[in-house]
């Protein structure tokens, strides 16, 4: 009864692990190697495997090191299995049992599938099999233990192709919208272009995360989108603005704001692209934040260097393109006035490495 009761908090620790790590977004991959060891421990086994086959890529195998080599046999067995015409039941998913190679290792795979068809409605296709590796038929609780583990293996593929869906959807909308922008000016699509490509690279410089990095990238794209609302006169205008026209032009990251704030999954990017012009020492615009401000991030300051830099290297019909020791002078006589000092520093020196072939 001890051992029972020892088994079953053994297994309650593996699957709370594993919902936790789900609900986390951790790596697929990780959530696959701890799916595979739980079977393993509990299932009793002499090794565990799992196949995940990734759309349009190569299948990937985690688990027990000396059935790892199994991993392509396996498959090959399971693609041969005729499925329901309806499909596999996902609430009763099917345990097979499959012969391997005899020898020193394991003679049967007790075998549950994943197909796509479970997980978003397409035809049924395999996408994963977990197995563990027996020498005798498992007793009833390892059965059930296969069938848990099965439902949390389609809870992460799952939701790591409805993560694909939403991200496809999500550049597919920030395309249009940029789309939108170039249509008013091609030269705004190259500073665009340049400013999304400084920013990034400041960013990773800077060692922030990969959703960091995408969600400046995505806001770099999109930071003069509120300058759609301005009339081609005051954007093209070859002389200095009036008090009136430079309020229109300082309205654009408002403006910008306001788009996206209809989009749900763009919302991320609204405080970059509303400050994008506020100034570390608070005398920017709209709203004159001072950097340390709550509502003022770090990524609105990596769009504003990027931002100035590329249009002071750039001929415009107001003013001449500045060199780039020219831009980093004028950038370094700003850090901790207009710009966070630390940022003017990673980002000059970043450029001069780049121009010395050294970055």
């Amino acid at each position: 009864m001890a051992q029972a009761d020892s088994h079953e908090n053994h297994l309650i620790l593996f699957l709370d692990r594993i919902e936790a790590m789900i609900a986390n977004r951790t790596p697929l991959a990780e959530v696959l190697r701890a799916i595979a060891e739980a079977a393993e421990h509990c299932c009793a086994a002499r090794g565990s495997l799992l196949a995940y086959l990734p759309p349009a890529q190569p299948p990937e195998y985690y688990g027990s090191a000396h059935v790892l080599p199994l991993g392509p046999v396996l498959l090959a067995r399971l693609e041969k299995i005729s499925l329901p015409a309806e499909g596999p039941n996902p609430s009763s998913p099917p345990i097979i049992e499959l012969p391997l190679p005899e020898g020193d290792g394991p003679s049967v795979a007790l075998t549950t599938p994943v197909y796509e068809g479970q997980i978003l409605g397409r035809k049924p296709s395999l996408r994963a099999a977990l197995a563990v590796f027996c020498e005798q038929a498992p007793a009833q609780e390892h059965l059930q233990v296969l069938r848990l583990l099965h439902h949390h293996l389609l809870i992460a593929i799952e939701n790591r192709l409805l993560g694909q869906v939403v991200s496809e959807s999500y550049t597919s909308t920030i395309r249009a919208l940029a789309s939108a922008i170039d249509a008013r000016d091609p030269t705004t699509h190259r500073h665009s272009q340049a400013v999304t490509e400084l920013s990034v690279a400041l960013a990773e410089a800077l060692g922030l995360s990969e959703e960091e990095v995408q969600t400046i990238r995505y806001a770099a794209i999109l930071h003069d989108i509120g300058k759609i609302g301005i009339s081609e006169a005051i954007l093209f205008k070859p002389g200095p603005l009036t008090p009136q026209e430079r309020a229109i032009v300082e309205a654009h990251p408002l403006v910008g704001a306001s788009i996206l704030s209809g989009i749900p999954y763009l919302e991320p990017l609204i405080p970059l692209i509303l400050r994008h012009h506020e100034r570390y020492d608070g005398t920017g615009y709209p709203d004159g934040l001072r950097y340390g401000d709550p509502r003022f991030p770090l990524g609105a300051q990596i769009l504003a260097i990027a931002d100035i830099f590329d249009a002071m290297t750039t001929e415009r019909p107001y003013h001449r393109g500045l060199s780039i020791d020219e831009a980093c002078s004028f950038l370094l006589q700003q850090a901790g006035k207009a710009f966070h000092p630390e940022l003017v520093h990673v980002f000059v020196q970043m450029i001069r490495a780049h121009r010395s072939g050294k970055g």
